[in-house]
């Protein structure tokens, strides 16, 4: 075969097969947890999301460190871009610093949710919440896009909340702020 009829086989073949993951994700069930959330007490943001690996990330374990929440999907570009920037600063700061990814999908779409953590390498936690569950907690109700980060100071409480993209240099503004 010619160069690139070998480059565009492997190329199709790429995209079949991510095409019948993503079709055969629906099919099965997962190991992981649902997400909850709980209200917002005393300017605190109190969350318990159900982790891939079967943990979960709470308000409480992430106490006495700033911690950066992430609200992405799976099938965002910018997502994917951001999540990468997260997970730099994470390994750059950690232990100082607590970073979790919270994908808005299904708990049913672990596996897709799984394959998307594998394949931007994510060392961070990494949590699925379901927008209704999202929605039970005052605090975080007003989250209607992704992806969003939430930025909390030692204490809980939410110190930065930006929509959309951001660049390294914005992230690390956040970081500092909420760890004065």
């Amino acid at each position: 075969m010619r160069p690139r009829v070998r480059d565009a086989a492997r190329f199709i073949g790429r995209v079949l097969g991510v095409v019948v993951l993503a079709l055969s994700v629906g099919c099965g069930g997962s190991g992981a947890r649902s997400s909850s959330v709980a209200a917002t007490t005393g300017g605190e943001v109190e969350f318990a999301f159900g982790v891939l690996d079967g943990s979960v990330i709470t308000s409480e374990n992430t106490h006495g460190r700033t911690t950066a929440l992430l609200f992405v999907t799976s099938y965002d570009l910018v997502s994917q871009v951001v999540v990468r920037r997260l997970e730099d600063a994470f390994r750059r700061r950690k232990p100082r610093f607590n970073a979790a990814v919270i994908v808005l999908e299904h708990v049913e779409n672990a596996l897709l949710v799984q394959t998307f953590k594998d394949s931007l390498r994510l060392s961070c936690p990494v949590g699925i919440a379901d927008m209704t569950e999202l929605h039970q907690n005052a605090a975080l109700r007003s989250i209607d896009r992704v992806p969003t980060l939430l930025v909390l100071d030692r204490a809980g409480r939410e110190r930065a909340r930006h929509s959309g993209g951001f660049e390294p240099e914005q992230l690390a503004s956040f970081l500092d702020s909420a760890e004065k």
